[in-house]
């Protein structure tokens, strides 16, 4: 997450805090620093209003406080997959990226669910047995591209359907008693170049038939299969490999882990810690108050400094500090008051001046560092 910079005054803040906050802001913007913003802790005042409105500036941004909240510590470089992205595909994705969550969202990107390595793990475990008979949710056009089969003949491929897999390797007859027992389910044949097969699933009226290895398919099959209504899909691997992929083939949104719940970037550090304790992958996918997806937290993360530092101005203690300060690092201080007791982790940049306010000081660092003062931001300092 890209580093912010509160430059903030105290609390119930006079015009001179909200005035320095502002013009400071905007010299550290014109010395080519976008991480720094203008904030307040508290309301404005009616004279400080008019101010702002008179020379028509937006007022600070207002923060209630600077508890530890999840949007200080998430990261904001995560990777994310659509719902109806195969499961083949969506793995590829977090491991190509290193990620131990993968959030899964919508068109808008609204949260969906998350894949994680526990949830894939179980779902790999189902695929030891090609024979498992498993009914899985597909279409096949994911069923293809996780294939990279071509489509022969097709029916309704973007359609979702329950479907159960029968690889072909047992006689004609005996063949034929199973399909019987199963012909109410929507049933995928594997199978190879044994076209007694092919017609038996075809007159069956079977879901679709994958022929692998790229046998070639007789004309009349397809003939037949355009008749029935059944797909028909040439793959390129085995028999057994074949049997082995296709359930990565189903939507990544139907192998999502149930019981990871995200969390909103505005809640507290505190109210969630139990929440990423309980995760299998001790990390969560974080959203805003609309739902949308906007990071990922995990507990590593909270080890790390927080993404937002401050600078104060027009004061110097802590007791008239925003609540939370001791959580962040101070860069600078800025002040025209008396210097009180205030402990920093590191050393800074301390600006203390016995003149009649902060926007004196402010006004000097302009022309310390050459740089004109906007007209706007001149009629504030003027003010405060």
């Amino acid at each position: 997450m890209t580093k912010k910079v509160y430059i903030i005054g105290h609390r119930n803040p006079d015009t001179d805090a909200i005035v320095a906050a502002i013009a400071y802001a905007k010299l550290k913007q014109l010395l080519g620093h976008s991480e720094y913003t203008a904030a307040r802790a508290g309301h404005l005042s009616p004279q400080t209003e008019y101010i702002l409105k008179r020379f028509g500036i937006k007022a600070p941004l207002y923060l209630a406080d600077l508890i530890p909240k999840v949007q200080f510590y998430m990261r904001g470089n995560y990777v994310s997959v659509r719902e109806d992205v195969s499961l083949c595909k969506a793995v590829d994705k977090m491991m190509g990226t290193n990620s131990s969550i993968l959030p899964i969202v919508d068109e808008k990107g609204l949260y969906k669910g998350v894949l994680n390595y526990n949830a894939f793990a179980l779902n790999s475990y189902k695929l030891l047995n090609p024979n498992r008979g498993d009914i899985f949710l597909a279409s096949l056009r994911l069923i293809e591209k996780t294939l990279n089969a071509t489509p022969i003949v097709e029916f309704d491929p973007d359609s979702y359907f329950n479907c159960f897999i029968m690889i072909a390797d047992d006689d004609v007859d005996t063949f034929k008693k199973l399909l019987e027992e199963r012909k109410s389910e929507n049933i995928i044949v594997i199978t190879g170049d044994r076209e007694d097969i092919q017609r038996v699933c075809i007159e069956a009226k079977v879901k679709a038939l994958i022929v692998t290895k790229d046998y070639v398919i007789a004309k009349e099959i397809r003939e037949l299969a355009k008749k029935n209504r059944v797909s028909i899909i040439s793959g390129h691997d085995s028999t057994a490999t074949t049997a082995m992929l296709i359930e990565y083939s189903s939507p990544v949104s139907a192998m999502a882990d149930p019981k990871a719940k995200p969390v909103r970037a505005d809640e507290t550090v505190q109210k969630i810690r139990p929440l990423l304790a309980e995760s299998t992958a001790r990390c969560l996918p974080v959203i805003d108050a609309n739902n949308k997806v906007i990071g990922t937290l995990s507990e590593s993360d909270l080890l790390a400094e927080p993404n937002v530092q401050v600078i104060l101005v027009d004061h110097n203690e802590a007791r008239q500090a925003i609540e939370g300060i001791e959580h962040y690092v101070i860069q600078e201080i800025i002040d025209h008051h008396r210097i009180n007791t205030f402990s920093t982790r590191y050393p800074i940049m301390l600006i203390n001046k016995p003149v009649g306010s902060t926007s004196t000081i402010i006004a000097g660092l302009y022309r310390e560092n050459h740089i004109s003062i906007p007209k706007e931001i001149a009629s504030l300092l003027l003010c405060g």
